[in-house]
């Protein structure tokens, strides 16, 4: 960050030069990520069921959003008709108190859309939010505040996470740790990156695909027997016998055309 801002500085004529651009940041370690199994995100959506940000967390869960996108949603930030919500203003923790914050990439600005679990329960949520700003008379336009209008601290949704968690029987996790679960089960439902990368709001889908490698093995060898399956349709074991000593044959017989054929 620093050096980005001197980077600015010299672009507008206030410094010679960028001093941090020698600096040799130390490499620091990324903690591995806990993901829950879609079981164990079955049981917490069971027992948070009924809870006052029911709808939070189902949107943590089903869309992967980040914990400032969760607590920064206003109201027009959703279209309950169209079921898409799009996070414009997150808000963030800065010395320990709360601000508005832009987002950190374009794709973050993209529509996200909601499946009809997850907005039937924004869609209850909406109407007792807009009923309890009616009878308080608050003008928050944040969509989870407190009744009586207040604003929520992130720090607070992820202590109430994790509590709920603990009340599950269920291993306590980060509420950051809820992305990558989201973002795992994707990848191997077989959404593709691309789509799962700008459901999170990332960068590129190499940015994605970098992060998430543990996952693409798997996700390989089930794409090679679905193409398999489309060009070569179904195959029985005899067949692929067949298909076994065909390899091995071309294997160990010279090619008719020659070095020139691929």
């Amino acid at each position: 960050m620093l050096r980005r801002a001197l980077g600015d500085a010299v672009r507008w004529g206030y410094l010679a030069r960028n001093v941090a651009e020698d600096a040799q940041p130390p490499s620091v370690g990324r903690r591995p990520a806990l993901v829950w199994t879609p079981e164990q995100w079955r049981t917490f959506v069971g027992h948070i069921r009924g809870d006052r940000l029911y709808a939070l967390y189902l949107l943590a869960v089903t869309t992967g959003m980040r914990r400032g996108e969760l607590v920064g949603l206003r109201r027009q930030d959703v279209d309950l008709t169209a079921g898409t919500v799009v996070p414009s203003v997150p808000r963030i923790v800065v010395d320990g108190k709360t601000a508005t914050s832009d987002t950190k990439t374009e794709t973050g600005l993209r529509p996200r859309a909601l499946d009809p679990m997850t907005l039937k329960a924004l869609r209850h949520h909406v109407d007792r939010w807009e009923k309890n700003r009616a009878d308080v008379g608050h003008a928050n336009e944040l969509l989870f505040c407190h009744p009586d209008g207040c604003d929520i601290h992130p720090d607070s949704i992820t202590d109430w996470f994790q509590g709920h968690a603990r009340a599950a029987g269920l291993p306590v996790i980060r509420l950051h740790d809820v992305r990558h679960s989201y973002a795992t089960a994707a990848l191997k439902s077989g959404a593709h990156p691309k789509v799962v990368s700008e459901r999170l709001g990332h960068a590129d889908v190499a940015f994605t695909s970098r992060i998430y490698s543990h996952v693409i093995p798997g996700m390989d060898e089930a794409a090679a027997g679905l193409v398999a399956g489309v060009i070569l349709g179904p195959q029985d074991k005899g067949q692929e016998s067949d298909v076994h000593e065909s390899v091995h044959e071309m294997k160990t017989s010279p090619l008719e055309g020659g070095d020139d054929e691929d």
